[in-house]
């Protein structure tokens, strides 16, 4: 199902998910968040191991944009991808 402000909730989720983590033991996470199509869905063989995955480029940046921080010795941080942003300034200014 997909919603005119997805980017705008992807953004707010991951604020919200920043406030909970540090509730619970001051845990950081940082969060990359990209906007775009890709597969998601049960992978696997039938006599193998099934998992739930997400397939694809959009997939691979937002994973690259949430350790990009790490790599620089920063925690904590949300980040996103200009297409994304874009989307999401359609509602909110950023």
């Amino acid at each position: 199902m997909a919603h005119e402000d997805d980017a705008s909730r992807a953004i707010l989720t991951a604020f919200n998910i920043r406030k909970e983590l540090l509730k619970l033991d001051g845990t950081t996470c940082n969060i990359g968040i990209s906007s775009g199509e890709m597969f998601t869905g049960v992978v696997g063989t039938s006599g193998g191991r099934k998992e739930f995955s997400v397939l694809g480029d959009v997939a691979n940046l937002a994973a690259r944009i949430m350790y990009y921080p790490k790599s620089k010795g920063l925690y904590g941080k949300i980040h996103c991808d200009l297409n994304t942003r874009m989307l999401a300034s359609n509602i909110f200014v950023l």
